[in-house]
């Protein structure tokens, strides 16, 4: 076999590792000892099915500007580019509520706020911690340690202070009577991500 060849498996190979840690994941964060799925009533954050990026960064700029100063409301946050825990925390530090945190496209993980003597990295280490430890034994998979978007809650004001944090690609704002458990999430995430390099290699451990 060439060596073009054995590039191609190997990138074949890592695209469905990928593909089957994701059903795993989004599996897991639909159980009721992660989470238990929202009931939609309407509302709805997230890129929808075939909408350019540019423009769902548009939209969610739009509802942010329209987020009322002195009243709080849920929004996601999509990072720039996936972030560790330590790196998370540090840019959600001013946020009131981190309600939940989402890894490539599953469902949101729901997440307690810290207790005293914990930080938010203590929490999200907590829940990558347990999530690994709930595929053990299914072959060589590494979940993954990297948060691609959070559901946060606090007021518009707080909200457009955290959109100017370079590691914030997107905040996208419920109206402020949208209700935990009530509204979708769509996270942002393309397979065009799924197929690069990065991603490969966290699929392959």
């Amino acid at each position: 076999m060439s060596d073009h060849q054995i590039d191609r498996t190997r990138k074949i190979l890592a695209v469905v590792a990928l593909l089957l840690l994701i059903g795993i994941i989004a599996a897991l964060s639909f159980s009721d000892r992660t989470a238990k799925p929202m009931a939609i009533n309407g509302d709805v954050v997230g890129r929808d099915s075939g909408e350019p990026l540019d423009d769902y960064i548009a939209r969610a700029e739009v509802s942010l500007e329209e987020a009322p100063g002195g009243e709080n409301a849920f929004a996601l946050v999509t990072f720039t580019t996936a972030l560790g825990s330590a790196d998370a925390s540090a840019v959600l530090e001013d946020i009131g509520r981190v309600n939940a945190m989402i890894l490539l496209s599953a469902a949101p993980i729901s997440l307690p706020e810290p207790v005293v003597g914990e930080t938010r990295e203590d929490v999200f280490d907590r829940h990558l911690d347990r999530l690994q430890r709930s595929v053990e034994g299914i072959g060589e998979i590494s979940t993954p340690r990297e948060i691609n978007s959070v559901l946060v809650w606090d007021d518009g004001d707080a909200l457009r202070d955290l959109s100017t944090d370079p590691a914030v690609l997107a905040v996208e704002v419920l109206p402020p009577d949208a209700g935990w458990g009530h509204f979708g999430v769509r996270p942002v995430f393309t397979l065009a991500d799924m197929a690069s390099g990065d991603m490969e290699s966290a699929a392959l451990g």
